[in-house]
């Protein structure tokens, strides 16, 4: 086996499809008898659902899901605002939107797909010993049987092994690595019921309310709600007992709305806890998920955290493992994943502590600053495209590298997420630009000037070496503004007639470089094309194919 995962919640499953995607062989194994049947994580984020587009199950995903339609803060049991997801400016997001799917359902349709791809999750199996060597990891599985007959152990050997085994994680327990952090005391209680009311089964109601602040979030049932509460007043060892009186009693008093609940199919509690693990990886064993870190739930981050680890991780585990890449590629997932963590840790941190206020001045102050504040673009971006972790970068990873020669640049960053760009070619036929960097390769797209009249030298220079050196490892494309002659270019043109490429990377007045990682980052670009460069960056990260073949 090239790789073995344990635990098969969102992050497990995402890293065995991704690992077989990429042309690994995988073991997946999970100590629980069945899958979730509680809706637990709720929100899909717009990146997210790009990452499910690319793996080729987005289709089941949208249509089980529910979008946001609309937001709805209120006050004092007035309305205070409202923010229509479609009216935010999401820019070039493919998902522009907050999908309701219940963990339970997201954890199917990746179960599914995955058995569709000839790989069974492993169910009451447990890791309970592992030992690792320069090439190998030895793993004890405890495996149980229906029967309730005493388990039986296996020595399994893997070359690799990713725990996704959740915040208990006991991969991470057996590797001594720390969960570093703070834990308050700030309790939470969650109920999924159905509501009798007349507001709009596509939004979601925030109450600021002086007893503590209450959402309503919707399910994709008819008339189905999450519900959660701040108890500020409570502690977890002296929490109430959750049941339909107290979600109505909270309704009654935190909302003002005349509204009937009944039919809780699920509930749960929890105190705020932020924790990060002092390493993502420990030799040939790495942690992704709550395994690697864990915060409050605010802003619905940390499966679709989870999710962006598993594809991060596994095209650059499966290039090592095949020899295609290098070991300072591998090293960026701990680089790059731990950086967003702690990131990501801080600002859910800052704004659990907002929406916890208990001070009554202060509660008032953040309530007349929302109410001003969510009327700017800016802030509603945040719960646009931040929310939704389209901005997420690598900027700071070592695995990340540009040449501008001092020039101010219109395009992506290094470490950004790759652009998508609508765009009409030679034809006036309407194309997505991501629909040419999807799938397991790196893409490289070599800029001619808008105004250029032929290919350079150079993108010439490159294109024939990275045929000869990098083939099934990067996927070339020439970016013109009109058609190019047969003769004078041999590879792939993508023809962008109205120059609308060109304008959003920057190219519009001169050629340049943009090579796409397969996780759609800019892992290098360049203006003016420097072909020494763009190569040793290559040689740094990647294995030319005559070396393996």
């Amino acid at each position: 086996t090239d790789v073995l995962i344990i635990g098969a919640g969102p992050t497990g499953l995402t890293a065995a499809i991704e690992a077989v995607r990429h042309g690994l062989s995988v073991r997946i194994i999970d100590a629980n008898e069945t899958g979730s049947i509680y809706s637990k994580a709720l929100v899909l984020h717009s990146r997210s659902l790009e990452v499910f587009a690319d793996m080729g199950l987005i289709d089941p995903i949208l249509q089980r899901g529910q979008e946001f339609r609309a937001l709805n803060f209120h006050d004092n049991k007035k309305l205070l605002n409202r923010i229509n997801f479609r009216n935010i400016d999401w820019q070039d997001a493919i998902y522009p939107y907050w999908l309701s799917l219940p963990q339970c359902e997201t954890e199917n349709v990746l179960e599914e797909h995955l058995a569709k791809l000839g790989v069974k999750v492993e169910r009451n199996t447990k890791l309970s010993a592992l030992t690792q060597s320069d090439d190998r990891v030895q793993a004890t599985l405890s495996i149980e049987d229906n029967t309730g007959s005493d388990a039986r152990e296996e020595i399994v050997e893997t070359a690799w092994l990713v725990g996704c085994d959740g915040a208990r994680s006991t991969t991470r327990k057996l590797c001594n690595i720390a969960y570093e952090g703070t834990a308050d005391d700030e309790v939470f209680i969650l109920g999924d019921v159905d509501i009798d009311w007349e507001q709009p089964e596509d939004e979601g109601q925030i109450f600021l309310a002086a007893e503590g602040i209450f959402l309503v979030v919707p399910l994709p049932n008819s008339n189905s709600y999450r519900l959660i509460a701040h108890l500020p007043k409570s502690s977890m060892g002296q929490a109430p007992e959750i049941n339909l009186n107290l979600l109505q009693s909270l309704m009654d008093k935190r909302t003002g709305m005349t509204a009937r609940l009944h039919n809780l199919a699920w509930h749960s509690h929890f105190a705020v806890k932020h924790l990060v693990a002092a390493s993502h990886r420990q030799g040939r064993v790495f942690l992704a998920g709550d395994a690697a870190h864990i915060h409050s739930p605010v802003g619905g981050q940390g499966l679709n955290t989870g999710i962006q680890d598993s594809y991060n991780l596994m095209w650059k585990l499966a290039l090592v493992h095949q020899g295609k890449g290098t070991d300072a590629l591998l090293n960026s997932y701990e680089q790059e994943r731990h950086e967003v963590a702690k990131e990501t840790i801080r600002k859910v941190s800052k704004a659990t502590k907002v929406v916890t206020l208990t001070n009554p001045i202060s509660r008032a102050l953040r309530n007349q600053l929302a109410s001003i504040l969510i009327n700017f673009d800016v802030v509603q971006q945040q719960l646009g495209r931040a929310v939704g972790m389209l901005d997420i970068s690598y900027q700071n990873s070592p695995a990340v590298r540009e040449d501008m020669a001092n020039r101010k640049s219109t395009g992506p960053n290094k470490g950004d997420r790759a652009t998508n760009v609508l765009f009409q070619d030679e034809k006036g036929q309407p194309h997505s630009l991501v629909n040419y960097f999807r799938g397991t390769e790196h893409v490289l797209f070599l800029f001619m000037g808008l105004c250029d009249a032929k290919p350079s030298p150079e993108l010439k220079q490159i294109q024939d070496r990275i045929s000869k050196d990098y083939a099934g490892l990067i996927r070339s494309y020439l970016v013109a503004g009109t058609p190019v002659a047969s003769s004078d270019w041999s590879g792939p043109v993508i023809v962008s007639i109205d120059g609308a490429i060109h304008r959003r990377y920057g190219a519009d007045k001169e050629g340049a470089l943009y090579l796409i990682r397969p996780d759609h980052h800019i892992a290098f670009r360049s203006q003016p094309v420097d072909v020494g460069l763009f190569f040793d960056y290559l040689s740094g990260h990647l294995v030319p194919t005559l070396s393996y073949v």
